[in-house]
Order: structure tokens, then C-alpha cells, then sequence
């Protein structure tokens, strides 16, 4: 996975309308844009695409192009960005637009994936709590400061992932089946320096060369998304100014990256800086942030 930063969704937008829209807010790599009255677009290059929209109209209803209503308020819909390069919408009055890139999604994308065109409820259960998150998030403004917001765009695809299985809409069979339970299992066992392979498929009933396919259709290797899901974690505690009394190499360890100079140089390659230089670069970040708040 290379150095990335996720597109706004701001940007992800071309508004025709007398209100026009403005970006809400942005939490680590979620982007949140409030969208006014009128006609807006997606048309971005394919490596900046989010990989999911979620569409949760505050007033009035979102439309197609051809005016087929898609979602109307008290209901959010999941929008699969990959299976069409252009999409226009209409919004009637107001909408707010979630844009999830694919590396914030982790185990939660098969979930997120199958509610693609579902419309959710949000009138109870979590389809309400993620509601209420969601109108507080298209009340805050550019300025808004989390504290540590790695763990808070986490927390909300993790809810929304529970939205999509409260709903039935999570259920998988089959080989997709096995490969989310396969995730889940690596995603429990994260911190074990001996997970690997076998020990995988074991847990699984296959074979190790069954589990092999199984992730290569996938698109990735199984020691590749160990590495994957490991440096996110780790990624994600470098951020959390609640850990800054662990160093570095104890939060590679954490996670099953026990060997200092291997950790250091595998974050280096996905995130195109050095752990320690990562973690400054968040807390600086941080400490602008509020400062420009509270100016």
C-alpha cells in the first residue's frame, strides 16, 4: 500500500445550485461534505475515487439524474463509487455526503460493499445511533478538532458496518464466507508473531493452498494483509496522543512487529515516512489544529 491522502469530498463534487455545498468536516481519511440544494457529480481520477459514498439526506431526498428517488431523510444509503467512474445527483434540499476510501475500510468492506443501493432505515436501533453521529457530523464546521481522529473514523465505518449487518445485509457464503471469516480470525490475532498461513487455514477447516486462492482472488497475499491490517493498527496508535508514553518500537511489538528496523522500514514503505516522523507530524498537526481553533 503506497503513501496516499484521500480526495475531499469537496472536491469529489462539481455543485450547479444556488446554494452550492461546503465540506463539513474531515476525520483522518473519512471526508464529509454538506451538499445544498441543486445538482452535483462525481468525475475524479481512479487512484483518488473513494471506494463508498454514504448518502443520508438531513431534509427533502437525493435522486438519480433521471429523477428516481435513491434516498430520502430518515434513511442512508451505501454507494459502491467503484462500479461507475461518473455519477450525477440531484439533492433537493440538504444532504450530507460520507466518502470512505477503501484503505479506512479494513475487515468492514464486505459488509459496507453488499449494502451497495440498499436504503437503511435510521428511525432505531444502530441505524439511529449512526444517524444522530451523522447529523452531528454535518453540524461541525472545517475547524473541528478530534483529538485522536484515526480512532474516531474507525469507530464510524465500524458503525456503519454494524448498520449493514443489522440489516442482514452483511451475510456471506461461500468462499466470500471463509474469506471474511479468514479476516476476522487474522484481525483477532493481529498481535501473535507466530499467525501465519497454516495456522489460518487451520482455523478455517481448509487447506493452506485453498486460503492462498482465496486471497490471491482477493487481491492480495496472505502475509500481505497481515502487514496491511498490522500497520494500520499501528498507524492508528502512532496518531493517538493517548499513547504517547508507548515509544515506537513498543507499538510496533504491539501489533506483532517485533523487529524494530523491519517495522520502521515496512511503515516507511506504505506510508512514505518513517514511524517516528509520522507520529510528530500528527501531534504537530494536532496542536495547529487546535491552535487555529481556539485562535
Amino acid at each position: 500500500m503506497g503513501a496516499t491522502t484521500a480526495t475531499t469530498a469537496a472536491r469529489a463534487m462539481t455543485v450547479d445550485g444556488p446554494l452550492g455545498s461546503h465540506v463539513a468536516c474531515t476525520i483522518d481519511r473519512l471526508q464529509c461534505a454538506r451538499v445544498s440544494t441543486g445538482r452535483w457529480e462525481t468525475d475524479i481520477a481512479e487512484a483518488a475515487r473513494p471506494a463508498y459514498l454514504i448518502l443520508f439526506p438531513l431534509a427533502g431526498d437525493v435522486r438519480d439524474e433521471s429523477g428516481s428517488r435513491l434516498v430520502a431523510v430518515g434513511e442512508l444509503i451505501v454507494i459502491d463509487e467503484t462500479r461507475k467512474r461518473r455519477r450525477a445527483w440531484l439533492v433537493s434540499q440538504d444532504a450530507l455526503v460520507v466518502a470512505l476510501p477503501r484503505e479506512a475500510l479494513g475487515t468492514h468492506e464486505a459488509a459496507i460493499a453488499r449494502a451497495h443501493g440498499t436504503r437503511i432505515p435510521a428511525e432505531r436501533g444502530a441505524a439511529s445511533l449512526v444517524a444522530h453521529l451523522l447529523r452531528g457530523l454535518a453540524h461541525q464546521s472545517e475547524a473541528y478538532v478530534s483529538r485522536a481522529p484515526g480512532r474516531l473514523a474507525s469507530h464510524v465505518v465500524g458503525l456503519l458496518a454494524l448498520v449493514c449487518a443489522e440489516h442482514g445485509l452483511s451475510e456471506t457464503h461461500g468462499r466470500q464466507g471463509l474469506l471474511h471469516s479468514a479476516k476476522s480470525f487474522i484481525e483477532t490475532n493481529l498481535a501473535d508473531i507466530e499467525l501465519g498461513p497454516d495456522r489460518i487455514a487451520a482455523a478455517q477447516n481448509v487447506s493452506t493452498r485453498t486460503l492462498h486462492r482465496l486471497f490471491e482472488a482477493d487481491g492480495h497475499t496472505i502475509g500481505g494483509w497481515i502487514r496491511l491490517r498490522r500497520l494500520e493498527q499501528c498507524r492508528l496508535d502512532l496518531s493517538d496522543p493517548a499513547l504517547l508514553g508507548l515509544s515506537v518500537s513498543a507499538i510496533g511489538a504491539r501489533w506483532g512487529l517485533w523487529d524494530a528496523a523491519h517495522f520502521s522500514r515496512v511503515f516507511k514503505l506504505a506510508f512514505g515516512t518513517s514511524p517516528s516522523a509520522f507520529r510528530q507530524s500528527q501531534i504537530r498537526s494536532g496542536e495547529d489544529a487546535l491552535a487555529r481553533k481556539t485562535a
